[in-house]
């Protein structure tokens, strides 16, 4: 192989490398918590809960549930004492871990 074949051959396999570690925590199932202390930042989790209070802003809403869990989300329409699934990823807020959400249900 001359050099410039070999080169072009590494450059594409590092792009397919880059676009399979992008994608594939997509399709990683989600882990199931239900207290605080088990989240970890950056991970995708579930929570079955119910919703203890809820504080409006601008554009997204603040929702603290019934373990201590916060949660933050975009054009969701919950009440209190509202049996919740929910689907997020986990992240740090000034020192403290909230679930930004990706999905939410009403829990049976």
């Amino acid at each position: 192989m001359n050099q410039s074949t070999l080169l072009k051959l590494s450059l594409a396999i590092s792009i397919l490398g880059i676009l399979f570690l992008f994608f594939i925590p997509s399709y990683l199932p989600a882990k199931q918590v239900s207290s605080y202390q088990k989240l970890t930042e950056g991970e995708h989790v579930t929570i079955n809960s119910t919703v203890k209070s809820i504080r409006v802003y601008n554009n997204f809403k603040i929702i603290k549930l019934d373990n201590n869990i916060t949660l933050t989300c975009f054009n969701c329409e919950l009440s209190e004492n509202q049996r919740i699934n929910t689907k997020g990823r986990v992240v740090k807020y000034k020192n403290s871990l909230e679930i930004k959400v990706e999905k939410i249900e009403n829990a049976p």
